[in-house]
């Protein structure tokens, strides 16, 4: 049969969502600044900062189908919030715990103690840490030795490198699981960092 003859298909048709609506739009107008609030007095200043955890929040409830009845949308946007800040406080525990391996192995390799194996092992691991880190991206490897090596805080780097606040701290994050994962491993694997950071200067 001639292609000619086949009937034309209709491009299927985008599903509708939130943030298509009118009403989306009311809800954000009306409840930004609240949301804002209780993420504030909830969980702090941050990081991350209440504002990115809103944004989050209304993002996520944008993405839902228009057809899904949200009967109190403050209510929903506030649970949501809870849930991303929630995610975050673990995530920021989970590098907390792996700055600790890794501040510990670069402490015991200064260990001058009588216990001579105990100190020729940690320097072989903080040569190795050293290594993983040169493997970096120059952008990760930068942030990174100025957050935990310089003592410099998120703000302080972006106001030196031009950066936002919020990519400084996702940088340093991602360099800090690296670490982990070759602590834990014994190989270095620089999965998981972001692509938009990954070419090198």
């Amino acid at each position: 049969m001639s292609d000619l003859m086949l009937p034309r298909q209709r491009p299927p048709e985008r599903m509708a969502l939130w943030r298509d609506s009118l009403t989306f739009a009311e809800v954000y107008s009306r409840h930004w600044a609240e949301v804002c609030h209780f993420v504030g007095r909830r969980f702090g200043s941050g990081p991350p900062e209440p504002e990115d955890i809103a944004q989050i929040a209304f993002v996520r409830m944008g993405e839902l189908p228009l057809s899904r009845e949200i009967e109190n949308p403050r209510a929903f946007l506030f649970r949501i919030a809870s849930n991303v800040a929630l995610d975050a406080r673990r995530q920021q525990a989970s590098h907390r715990r792996s700055l600790t391996t890794v501040e510990a192995a670069m402490a015991a390799a200064n260990d001058i103690g009588p216990v001579a194996e105990r100190v020729l092992l940690a320097r072989e691991e903080l040569t190795f840490l050293e290594d993983v880190v040169r493997g970096m991206p120059e952008r990760h490897r930068s942030y990174l030795l100025a957050n935990r090596l310089d003592g410099l805080s998120y703000a302080e780097i972006s106001r030196r490198t031009g950066a936002s606040q919020s990519l400084v701290r996702k940088t340093v994050e991602e360099a800090l699981a690296v670490c982990e994962r070759a602590v834990a491993s014994g190989a270095a694997d620089y999965r998981g960092l972001s692509r938009a950071r990954l070419d090198r200067r």
